[in-house]
């Protein structure tokens, strides 16, 4: 959480707050399209799922009941798979925005970071799909087996906090690899962030905290992520150095 506080100064101190505008506004429609669906679908959803109820007494309780599930189910998976859309959409935008915080950061003039080109937009483009396709598997693995471990009896409470902490991992882990691409190859981004699980923890759990505040939290939470954890990557390797 303190990165965070430190991100914001930076977006305001530091005038970085233009760099929000993009993926801020891609955040916002993606959010509008999940809610959007939830809103239009939900009862759909809830219908099928109340057509398993077979007494008819309490059928409308049950119904509006299951209506809200179905809304609450839909917005669940959009939010589950919205980071993974917004890093394909917009990680050659967070990448340079990275850059930019690592210049501020060294505070050396000599450090110039590549300038944009295509050639690297494509890369990044590239980068965030094998990212996303990796991670996104292993998290839905995780997330299956913790759920087949929820169904043993006095095993259950420990689903719900542990599937947070699995969720908050993987977007910390795709937050951190913006910086940890520039200086490392696969196998040692990976092993950075299992190295430094507490960080990936910390920054994907505030990261998904601000999808839920309406509006704000969206847009704001795509940057203030990657600031975060761009501050993170260059403290831990200042202090390998030290």
């Amino acid at each position: 959480m303190g990165t965070y506080r430190i991100a914001i100064q930076y977006m305001f101190k530091r005038k970085l707050w233009h760099w929000q505008i993009v993926p801020g506004f891609v955040s916002l429609l993606l959010g509008a399209l999940i809610f959007g669906a939830a809103y239009l679908f939900g009862d759909n959803l809830g219908g099928i799922l109340s057509n398993w109820y077979p007494w008819t007494f309490g059928a409308a309780f049950v119904a509006k009941f299951f209506g809200i599930i179905g809304k609450i189910l839909i917005v669940v998976s959009g939010l589950f798979l919205y980071r993974y859309v917004l890093l394909i959409i917009i990680s050659p935008f967070l990448s340079l925005l990275s850059e930019k915080v690592e210049k501020i950061y060294r505070n050396d003039p000599h450090f110039n970071p590549p300038l944009f080109s295509l050639k690297r937009m494509f890369r990044d483009i590239r980068r965030g799909i094998f990212l996303a396709l990796r991670n996104l598997s292993r998290e839905i693995f995780y997330i299956l087996l913790l759920l087949l471990v929820g169904l043993i009896p006095g095993l259950g409470l420990l689903t719900t906090p542990l599937t947070f902490a699995v969720q908050s991992y993987y977007a910390g882990f795709a937050n951190m690899d913006f910086t940890n691409e520039r200086y490392k190859n696969t196998q040692e981004r990976i092993q950075f962030v299992k190295n430094h699980r507490g960080l990936a923890i910390g920054n994907g759990l505030v990261f998904l905290g601000l999808l839920f505040i309406p509006i704000i939290g969206l847009f704001l939470a795509p940057t203030l992520g990657v600031i975060a954890a761009t501050i993170d990557v260059l403290d831990e390797e200042e202090m390998s150095i030290a």
